[in-house]
Order: structure tokens, then sequence, then C-alpha cells
């Protein structure tokens, strides 16, 4: 097993931190009663699946450069591939529940059965919540 020094290693500790702290805040979204509350909170999880991915990035870098770097099995490699792989599938799962447009093009945000006039109800809605 990598020794605690590896940078790669502490990078996705935390990464995986980020994963588990943003399903906490995702159990917690349902306990907020005011709309505005609840709009701040997803916010911040959106923030923080952002920033994961940020790291994700990272450390699919950091992998490809690992070989170069430190001496590493194949198995080790293999394994590493398989976690960073867990954690996106991870990600982007909960990117799609948020509907998050940066992890899913617009159709499927929308899903196949909306219709346009769903469309234009859902902007009202939202231009009568902030007042115009």
């Amino acid at each position: 097993m990598a020794s605690s020094a590896d940078p790669w290693m502490r990078e996705y500790n935390e990464a995986s931190k980020l994963a588990d702290n943003i399903t906490g805040m995702i159990s917690e979204r349902s306990s907020f009663g005011a709309r505005s509350e609840a709009r701040h909170h997803s916010s911040a999880i959106r923030r923080k699946i952002t920033m994961l991915g940020t790291r994700l990035g990272s450390l699919q870098s950091l992998l490809k450069k690992l070989p170069a770097k430190q001496p590493i099995t194949k198995k080790e490699m293999n394994k590493r591939r398989d976690m960073l792989a867990n954690l996106r599938t991870n990600v982007t799962q909960t990117a799609e529940a948020l509907n998050m447009s940066s992890f899913r093009n617009r159709d499927n945000l929308l899903g196949p059965g909306t219709k346009r006039a769903d469309d234009m109800a859902r902007i009202s809605a939202l231009e009568a919540d902030d007042g115009r």
C-alpha cells in the first residue's frame, strides 16, 4: 500500500472527504424550510461538486505522471484508476441528481418528457419568486 507521504493518496483522501461532505449536505437539504435557505444550501452543494470535479481532474493528471515520479506496481496503478473512476461516478450521479448543467447537457437536464410550455411555466415561477 502507498505511504501517507504519497501525494496522490493525500489528494484522493481529500477528494473522498469532500465527496462525503457533499453527501451529508444533500441529506441535510430537506431540513431547510425557507426557499432562500434551501437555494443557498443547494448553491453551496453545487460549488463543492465543482471543486470536487476540479480535484478529480488533478487526480487524473497526477495518476498519469505517477509512474515516472515514483515506482508503482501495475496492480496498484489499476487500483488507483478504479478508485478514481468510482469517485468520478459518485460525483456524476450527485451532479445529475442536482441537475447541474456542467455535468449534463440541456436535453438531459430537462428530460425527454419536458415540453416547451413546462419550461415557460418554470421560468415564470422563478421570475415571480424574484419579484419581477
